[in-house]
């Protein structure tokens, strides 16, 4: 089966989706609710597919995608970023601790190379 993909032809990723909801049946079989937003026409859009359309398409996202499907249903549940996380992250930055140890970790990589 082809990736998910919007009216206009877009493919459609994991970071795409906005909800997803599972519909079980005891007679029949399983659906899986899929609400997404295109990345090309900002169009917001959704689908009803069986479980096992479901699966070809996650395991097709899987097979580019570094993160495991736990690792992105986790930093979806982290929700947007916060104004005081952009503030302590701007104190984090201007700390020299901070940037003294990003210099060691870029020298140590450097060398590996």
């Amino acid at each position: 089966m082809s990736p998910l993909r919007c009216r206009c032809g877009q493919p459609i990723g994991l970071d795409d989706l906005t909800y997803v909801a599972y519909h079980p049946h005891t007679m029949g079989a399983n659906r899986v609710e899929v609400h997404f937003q295109c990345p090309a026409c900002g169009r917001v859009s959704e689908r009803m597919l069986t479980q096992a359309a479901w699966d070809r398409i996650l395991l097709h996202f899987m097979e580019g995608e570094e993160r495991t499907f736990e690792e992105w249903v986790r930093t979806e549940q982290l929700g947007p970023i916060t104004d005081e996380e952009v503030r302590q992250m701007r104190r984090a930055l201007r700390e020299n601790t901070f940037l003294s140890s990003l210099r060691e970790w870029e020298s140590a990589h450097g060398e590996n190379e």
